[in-house]
């Protein structure tokens, strides 16, 4: 499914991130964080997704069932980069920063010189 379609109600931010601008999916609710980006066969340039928490949390995530490779940044509640994680499609190994955080947004990577986009 295409991100426009799939995403249609959900609230969009634009962020710049590493010099380039991104429309950002809100993951908002429980159902909406639980979906992330799994749907997804192709995650087009620019595009990604934003995990927001009303508390700090220290949630592990996983790319169990996804389908495209991703990285994972995970924020504090002003914004400042805690980690950074390069994850492979259906990579069942847990990603989880050494601090609790209030954000995760994910975008695509490159992974063997290949652009995924």
């Amino acid at each position: 499914m295409h991100f426009n379609k799939l995403f249609r109600n959900y609230r969009k931010i634009k962020t710049p991130i590493k010099g380039k601008r991104y429309t950002l999916a809100v993951a908002d609710t429980e159902q909406k964080k639980r979906l992330g980006l799994s749907q997804l066969k192709i995650l087009p340039r620019g595009c990604g997704m934003i995990f927001v928490y009303d508390n700090p949390v220290n949630h592990a995530f996983t790319m169990e069932n996804t389908k495209i490779p991703l990285t994972i940044m995970f924020l504090s509640k002003d914004f400042e980069v805690l980690e950074v994680f390069k994850c492979r499609p259906f990579e069942k190994k847990k990603v989880r920063p050494k601090s609790d955080y209030s954000y995760v947004i994910e975008i695509w990577y490159i992974l063997n010189n290949i652009i995924f986009s």
